[in-house]
This record gives structure tokens, C-alpha cells and sequence, in this order.
């Protein structure tokens, strides 16, 4: 048998063995799993890492023991360690896969895995002063454990084809990592016999693209381990590659969606051999910048000239083209010229009609942040970018009627409202109240000729999303005489 002292390699494993010891490198992690023992009468858990030791040896490690004991190993232990496993039994993985639901951990390339009980093995951060198998180890986080060349296409994916039914599928995927999205903290409900308060759970949304598909797909990421990683990543500059990544169709997006599920691998900027992921990232890198929410301000940096804009539509011609009958799934926007009138425009009330977005990313900031909390972003601030961090623009929902009905999702935004207001977005709240309502009254209820972009809701943008290229007030007379019945 190979040996490094006491240690054997995780190649050296057989289902007889009591009493193994190994030195390993931890590439993913489950949360804790807690629950009551009705025989002991004691809360009892079991932690999943999933460990390798060289390239292509790859297998997981279960913990059992107390509450406390495990919750001590998942403080103490986080992706990236390289840990000493001592007293472990040897499991046959047919074993365990016969006993617990599929997909429910990482799929292994040995045929043992290894259960630590506490009271008869135990786990331990590897010596630091050792540090020649720690650095070889370590490497290993960016070597994919499967090869680059069978990941499919996003594009693939989004299609529909996979995951698109009501059954979830996994696939491995070659990405970039387009944006973050902030944390999102969800409460749970307590059982009402219990009466303890269970923690809220956590979950990250990450944008990611491919060539064939830059509009991204959302990967939502649970665990907390992975959040922590995830909060690292460098939109543009992290590339990941996902094995086993869940794909299910997502009622609330309307499009299928990625999720990282017990079983997912994720390699973060994978250095193999003759694979050079540069062309990927040169790819991200041609980009522009996007916020990849339902509205954003970079969404105004590239509107059609009004000029161009002449494809006269009623409003419920508008709707059919956008989400009805008339829609051309080839396209995910349109232009349209809507003569109609303004029958909201809330300037003076209390609905903030002006965002803010970051001078260094461009990215839309939050209500309730002060500045952006892009990693990258701050460190630009921290080294001395004296300058103002944020610039405001206006951000106003205006509605136009007509005949056919009324348009809800219209925006007055950016450069063409400060036009079209006569006002910078600066001064808008140096105005008094009169002064808000008289620039309000210039527009409501008056017959105007709006030159429309209109972006369909798909890909990551869950919503219609309408912004006023240019608004021209008119007479009532060629309102009639532009009138249309549909």
C-alpha cells in the first residue's frame, strides 16, 4: 500500500477496513443536517465533505456524532482545508447509495466512501507546519474532476430541452460569472409544538453566461459554505465549471434555471493541461456591463435614435407584440410609436422617482445601501477614487392610455426624461412641493406622440421592461387623425 507516515491514500480504501487514516483535501461541504434521537434522547447530526487527494481520486466523508460535535466540524472545516480524517470506517458506496435518495451527495470515483462516529475517529485541520502536502493538495481545487470538453452549451440548457419538463435534470456546464445579486435572508416557520425559533435561511443568486448564451441564467446557491465562496467571485473574471448542477423550469421566472444541489461540484477557474479557458473569458470580457434585473440603468446606454423609431401601435397592439398573440419569439425587443395620453405621472407624491447607480460598475445600487457593495468596487474606493461613488438619475413609471387601453410599465429614465423634463436629475430635489406639482401638470393629461423601446420579459429579465425614448406633445386634432381601432 502507498503511505504517507501513518496515512493512506484514499486509492488504498477497502470495505473491511475499521480503522483508516488519510490526508485529504475538502472540495465541498453540506450543511449540517440536525435531527432528534429518539433513542438516545439526544440531538444527534451528520456532515457530508466531499475530499480528494489526487486527481482522480474523489469520494465523500460522513460525520456522526452529537449536535456539538458537528456543529464543531462544520465551523472548523470549510472548502479549501486539507484535513486530517483518523479512525474512519471503510464503506462500500453501493452501500450507501442503496440506503439514501439519489443525487442527495457528490457522485464519487471510488467505490468506498468513509463514516467518521465520534467517539471512534475524529477530523482535524492538517498540520500547517507541513505544509509541502498542503500546497499539492490545495492545487488540486482547480482541477476539474471531469473533462472541460463534455459540458453543454447554456444555450442548450435554456432552450428548454433539458430540465424543461417537470422533472429536474443535472448537467455539467463551462461558465463565466456574470453578476451577483445581494443576499437574500428567508424566514422559516416554526413548528408550532416545538416553540423555538428556527434560523433563517440564506440564499445567493449568481448570473451566469456562456457564449452561446449572454443573456445568463440564474444559479441559486443554498449552502453556506458556497455563499461565503460565491461572495468572492469576480463577475467577468471567475469562471466555473458545474458538475452535476440541477436545471428545473421555474414558475416564478417563467424559464428554466440552474440550482447548486446537494450533489453539485462546482471548480472555480479550472487550470487544466492543454485546456485554455482565456477564449471564455475574453468572451465575458467583450461584454457590457449589465445589472441583469428586470430594469436598469444600462439598459439606457444603447436606445435606438427616436428617428429611427416609426412602427405606429395602439397599446393593446403593444401588449400582443410584447406577451400575446402577435409575439415574434425571435426577437426580445421592439420599437413603437404611441400617440395617446398621460394619465399618471407621480412627481409629487411620495414614490422616489430617482435611483442612484455606481460610478465604477454602473450597476444600479439598492434603496438602503449607501454605496455599491461590489467587492471590486470597493477596494476602488479604498484606494483612493476621491470622486463622488454614486450618480442619480431619474428612474419615474409613467402611464399612457388610449383607446385601446392603458400602458403600465412605461419609464421616463436616465438622459431622455432630463430632456424631456427640462431638469437634471441632481436638481429634481431642490424643487419645492408647488414646483413638482407644476412640472407635474405640464404633462398630465395631455395628448403626446411617444417614441417607444419596448423589451420583451425573457432570459433574466423577468418583466416588461418600457422606457420612453421621446415624448412630443400634440394637439387633440392629430391624435384622431392617428387613431386606430386595434
Amino acid at each position: 500500500m502507498s503511505k504517507r507516515g501513518k496515512f493512506l491514500l484514499l486509492a488504498d480504501m477497502r470495505p473491511t477496513m475499521t480503522h483508516f487514516s488519510t490526508v485529504a483535501l475538502i472540495v465541498s461541504k453540506s450543511s449540517p443536517n440536525i435531527f432528534y434521537d429518539k433513542m438516545s434522547g439526544t440531538e444527534r447530526g451528520v456532515l457530508t465533505l466531499t475530499i480528494r487527494d489526487s486527481p482522480l481520486h474523489l469520494t465523500n466523508c460522513k460525520c456522526w456524532g452529537q449536535r456539538a460535535c458537528v456543529e464543531e466540524y462544520s465551523a472548523m472545516l470549510h472548502i479549501g482545508h486539507v484535513v486530517d480524517i483518523v479512525g474512519a470506517k471503510v464503506m462500500s458506496s453501493a452501500i450507501i447509495s442503496s440506503k439514501e435518495q439519489k443525487r442527495y451527495q457528490p457522485q464519487g470515483t471510488l467505490t468506498c466512501v468513509l463514516v467518521v462516529n465520534e467517539g471512534s475517529g475524529y477530523l482535524v485541520r492538517h498540520d500547517s507546519d507541513d505544509s509541502a502536502p498542503v500546497i499539492a493538495l490545495q492545487q488540486l481545487l482547480h482541477l476539474p474532476i471531469k473533462p472541460l470538453g463534455a459540458a453543454l452549451k447554456l444555450a442548450d440548457v435554456r432552450s428548454g430541452l433539458i430540465g424543461g419538463g417537470g422533472a429536474s435534470s443535472f448537467v455539467d456546464l463551462l461558465v463565466v460569472v456574470a453578476a451577483i445579486r445581494p443576499l437574500r435572508e428567508i424566514k422559516r416557520k416554526s413548528p408550532v409544538a416545538s416553540g423555538k425559533t428556527q434560523d433563517p435561511l440564506h440564499c445567493l443568486e449568481v448570473v451566469v453566461i456562456d457564449a452561446s448564451y449572454p443573456e445568463g441564467m440564474l444559479l441559486t446557491i443554498w449552502q453556506a459554505d458556497w455563499i461565503r465562496r460565491a461572495q468572492r467571485w469576480q463577475p467577468r473574471h471567475t469562471v466555473l465549471h458545474l458538475v452535476d448542477v440541477r436545471v428545473s423550469h421555474s414558475d416564478y421566472h417563467r424559464c428554466p434555471v440552474l440550482s447548486h444541489s446537494h450533489g453539485t461540484l462546482i471548480c472555480e477557474d479550472p487550470q487544466v493541461a492543454g485546456v485554455d479557458c482565456s477564449r471564455l473569458l475574453a468572451f465575458a470580457a467583450s461584454q457590457p456591463v449589465r445589472s441583469f434585473d428586470g430594469y436598469a440603468h444600462t439598459e439606457l446606454d444603447n436606445l435606438p435614435s427616436a428617428a429611427s423609431i416609426r412602427s405606429q401601435m395602439t397599446v393593446r397592439q403593444i401588449y400582443s407584440r410584447a406577451e400575446g398573440e402577435l409575439q415574434d419569439t425571435s426577437q426580445d425587443q421592439f420599437t413603437a410609436v404611441l400617440y395617446g395620453m398621460v394619465t399618471k405621472l407621480d412627481l409629487d407624491g411620495f414614490v422616489p422617482n430617482i435611483s442612484r447607480k455606481c460610478t465604477v460598475c454602473q450597476r444600479p445600487i439598492p434603496r438602503g445601501l449607501e454605496d455599491c457593495a461590489t467587492e471590486a468596487c470597493q477596494i476602488e474606493f479604498l484606494l483612493g477614487n476621491d470622486g463622488p461613488r454614486t450618480n442619480r438619475y431619474f428612474n419615474i413609471n409613467i402611464h399612457f392610455s388610449d383607446q385601446t387601453g392603458s400602458l403600465l410599465e412605461a419609464r421616463l429614465a436616465g438622459n431622455p426624461a432630463e430632456r424631456i423634463l427640462g431638469l437634471e436629475a441632481e436638481h429634481f430635489d431642490r424643487l419645492t412641493e408647488r414646483e413638482k406639482s407644476d412640472l407635474k401638470w405640464r404633462f398630465l393629461l395631455k395628448y403626446f406622440e411617444a417614441r417607444l423601446l419596448v423589451k420583451k420579459p425573457v432570459g433574466m429579465r423577468r418583466n416588461l421592461v418600457i422606457v420612453v425614448v421621446d415624448m412630443q406633445v400634440i394637439p387633440l386634432a392629430k391624435l384622431v387623425e392617428n387613431m386606430s381601432v386595434f
